[in-house]
């Protein structure tokens, strides 16, 4: 979220003063510490929920955005198109088969390594 809780305290430990300075001069202290403390924690939790809802709108709109800056893509209907990989990926990403990982098989040497690190530094 945009920020993080301590806003919430603030805004909450506002309405406790507001409330109580407020309520004192028409309640007891008792009265007024309980409305006050009824304060804070209405707001506390309302922050959040007004954070939450500001994310969620903030969210969509960026969807919305990222959608209208591609019009080139289409909506995939069939199922077969659901999984295609670019072609000129499947040449820089080569897959390394999961039982050599758990086996602890050493499939390249470091020169290869070293040598597709820099061949995808210098890509970008």
């Amino acid at each position: 979220m945009a920020a993080n809780w301590k806003l919430n305290a603030i805004l909450g430990f506002i309405a406790f003063l507001l409330t109580y300075l407020f309520s004192v001069t028409n309640n007891t202290w008792q009265t007024s510490m309980l409305r006050a403390c009824l304060g804070f924690v209405l707001f506390f939790v309302l922050g959040y929920l007004l954070r939450f809802a500001l994310n969620q709108m903030i969210i969509k709109q960026n969807l919305n955005a990222g959608q209208a800056n591609n019009p080139t893509e289409e909506s995939n209907t069939s199922p077969d198109m659901t999984n295609q990989v670019d072609v000129g990926l499947e040449d820089a990403f080569q897959q390394i088969p999961l039982q050599s990982i758990h086996k602890g098989e050493n499939t390249k040497v470091p020169e290869e390594i070293s040598g597709m690190i820099r061949n995808w530094t210098t890509q970008d």
